[in-house]
């Protein structure tokens, strides 16, 4: 099977701010353009504690016409999440990291 690459995907990788471990939102929006299909960012990390703007990603993400997946695996066991006020296309988190079992959670936007 072929990978991302050799299928004519492009995967960019955004720059962190080391000054407190959070996404370069500057160069996230220089990344992103016309023919950006899918946004994928992590809501928290678990390693240093830093918390991403996540609806500013999903905002930037819709304005260029793709979609938003935010991993929220490490944010979900410490604060809420409203997939509503986000209006992120996909969020997943592990249910296992609030005392559940270890099982994949995925939630899709229906497209109305």
């Amino acid at each position: 099977m072929a990978c991302a690459e050799e299928r004519g995907v492009v995967i960019r990788r955004v720059a962190f701010r080391e000054s407190d471990c959070t996404l370069d939102m500057q160069d996230l929006a220089r990344q992103i353009n016309a023919r950006t299909k899918v946004v994928a960012v992590g809501y928290a990390s678990n390693a240093v504690g830093t918390i991403n703007d996540v609806k500013e990603v999903v905002r930037l993400a819709h304005a260029a016409g793709a979609l938003a997946y935010i991993d929220a695996v490490h944010y979900a066991p410490h604060g809420p999440i409203d997939v509503r006020a986000l209006d992120c296309d996909f969020l997943v988190c592990s249910s296992y990291k609030f005392f559940g079992p270890h099982m994949g959670v995925l939630y899709g936007k229906r497209d109305t």
